[in-house]
C-alpha cells in the first residue's frame, strides 16, 4: 500500500504536522508521500520520503490591496489548487490511499467523491471539529452541512484525543466512517532544553500568547486578566488571521494596558522556527485562554511541551484531556478575567516547579510520533483488505485506542 498525503499549507502548523508525522511513518517502513506548494518551506521537505510540491502557491493577503479582489483570488485559487493535485494523482496508480491534512469545505465533498471515483480510499485528518471561524454572516447550518457531508464520505478520520473522537461521533451521527484517535506529537527541536532553568522564567513573570491571533483564541480575556496582575509583562507573538478582530478589540485593548504602564510586547506577524526557541526560553508559561468555539487540539501545547515552558489553559477542545493526563500547567473553569489571572498566579507558585519539571518530561516521552504513526498505520490498515492487511503488521503496534466503529449500515 502506498499512501500521499495531500498538505498545501507551505508555512506553520499543518506544514510541520504533515512533516513530523510523514518522517514517523516513513521510518516504520510505510510507503508516504507528500503532495504541497511550489513554496513550501524547505524545513518540511526531506529525504526520507518523496516530497512533490507541485501545487500553485497562494497569493500572501498583503500583496492584495482590495478585500474583493483578495476574495475573488482566493475563491479562483482552491479549485485550480485541487485541480493541479487530481491531474497528478490521475498518473499514480500506485497510490492506493489519499490521506488529507486539508480541505476547503465548500470543495472538499467534490473532492472526496473524484478521488474515489479512481478507486482511492480517502482519509482526513479532522483538526479542528468545526471551523476556527464560520464565513461572516454566513450560513452556519449549511457550513455544518457541507463538512458532515463530506467527512462522510471518507473512508476513516483520524482526531487527536478520544474527547475529539466523540465530539465529532455526535457531529456526524451514526452512519459515520471509522474515526481513530491518532495522539498528537511533540514537536522535534533539538535545543527544547536549553532554555533557562524553570525556576528562574517562574520568577520573571513573562507570559506569552502564541500562534494565529484570532477571536476563538480568548486573547481579548487575557488582556483583561492583564489588568490584575501587575507585576507580569506579556508577549503576543502570531500573525492577526483576523484582520477585524485585531484591530477593533485586541489593538485597543493594548494600548488602554500601555496607557497605565503595562508592560506588553506585540510580534504581530508569523514567527518563523528559528525564532521559536528563544521565545520560548524566555518566557515563564503559554497562555491558552481558548473559547469554547475552539473545539480542536492546540498544537501551541505541543510547542510549549517541546521547549520546557508550562502552560495556563482552559478546558476548551482536548486542552482539558492533555491536562488532565499530564498536568503540565494549570487551567480554570470560569471563563472570567478573575478566573484566569488566579490560574497564571497559581502557575507561577514556585512550590509547584519540581512537579511541572516531572510533567513536562513525562508528556515528552508519552507523545511522541512514532505513537502517531503506528495509531495512523492501525487506522489504514482498518480500511484495506486482509492481504494488505498482512504485508503491513510488521509496521505497526497496537494503539491504545480502539477506533470508534462505524455503523453496520454505511
Amino acid at each position: 500500500m502506498k499512501v500521499c498525503m495531500f498538505a498545501p499549507t507551505a508555512i506553520g502548523g499543518h506544514a510541520r504536522y504533515t512533516w513530523e508525522l510523514a518522517t514517523a511513518l516513513a521510518r516504520r517502513g510505510a510507503g508516504v508521500e507528500v503532495v504541497s506548494c511550489e513554496d513550501l518551506e524547505p524545513a518540511f521537505r526531506s529525504d526520507e520520503y518523496p516530497v512533490h510540491p507541485i501545487l500553485p502557491a497562494i497569493v500572501d493577503r498583503s500583496q492584495i490591496a482590495s478585500r474583493w479582489v483578495w476574495v475573488a483570488n482566493r475563491l479562483a485559487y482552491y479549485p485550480r489548487r485541487e485541480q493541479h493535485f487530481l491531474r497528478w494523482l490521475h498518473g499514480r496508480p500506485d497510490i492506493s490511499l489519499i490521506h488529507l491534512q486539508e480541505w476547503k469545505f465548500w470543495l472538499a465533498g467534490k473532492l472526496v467523491r473524484r478521488i474515489r471515483a479512481m478507486g482511492k480510499r480517502v482519509f482526513y485528518t479532522v483538526h479542528n471539529v468545526r471551523p476556527h471561524r464560520y464565513p461572516p454572516g454566513g450560513p452556519k447550518r449549511l457550513v455544518d452541512r457541507w463538512i458532515r457531508r463530506s467527512c462522510l464520505a471518507c473512508d476513516g478520520l483520524f482526531v487527536h484525543t478520544p474527547g475529539l473522537a466523540r465530539e465529532l461521533a455526535d457531529f456526524l451521527g451514526a452512519r459515520r466512517p471509522a474515526i481513530h484517535v491518532v495522539p498528537h506529537g511533540v514537536w522535534t527541536n533539538p535545543d527544547s532544553l536549553n532554555a533557562p532553568r524553570l525556576d528562574e522564567r517562574l520568577a520573571a513573570k513573562r507570559l506569552l500568547f502564541f500562534g494565529a491571533i484570532r477571536a476563538n483564541k480568548g486573547l481579548d480575556l487575557l488582556l483583561r486578566a492583564l489588568h490584575l496582575l501587575p507585576d507580569y509583562h506579556l508577549t503576543l507573538a502570531g500573525h492577526p488571521t483576523e484582520a477585524d478582530h485585531f484591530a477593533s478589540v485586541v489593538l485597543p485593548a493594548v494600548q488602554s494596558l500601555r496607557s497605565r504602564n503595562r508592560s506588553i510586547t506585540v510580534l504581530d506577524r508569523f514567527i518563523p522556527d528559528p525564532e521559536v526557541p528563544a521565545l520560548f526560553a524566555s518566557h515563564s508559561a503559554v497562555i491558552l485562554p481558548y473559547t469554547a468555539q475552539f473545539l480542536a487540539q492546540s498544537g501551541v501545547v505541543f510547542s510549549a511541551i517541546a521547549h520546557d515552558t508550562p502552560v495556563v489553559a482552559s478546558r476548551a477542545g482536548g486542552l482539558a484531556e492533555l491536562l488532565g493526563q499530564f498536568p503540565i500547567g494549570t487551567t480554570f473553569d470560569a471563563h472570567t478575567p478573575e478566573a484566569l489571572a488566579a490560574a497564571i498566579r497559581q502557575l507561577h507558585d514556585q512550590s509547584h516547579t519540581a512537579e511541572l519539571r516531572r510533567h513536562l518530561d513525562a508528556a515528552r516521552r508519552h507523545f511522541t510520533w512514532d505513537t502517531a504513526a503506528a495509531a495512523t498505520i492501525a487506522g489504514y490498515t482498518a480500511a484495506t483488505d486482509t492481504r494488505t492487511t498482512e504485508s503491513l503488521n510488521h509496521a505497526m503496534t497496537e494503539p491504545n485506542d480502539r477506533p470508534l466503529a462505524p455503523s453496520p449500515a454505511r
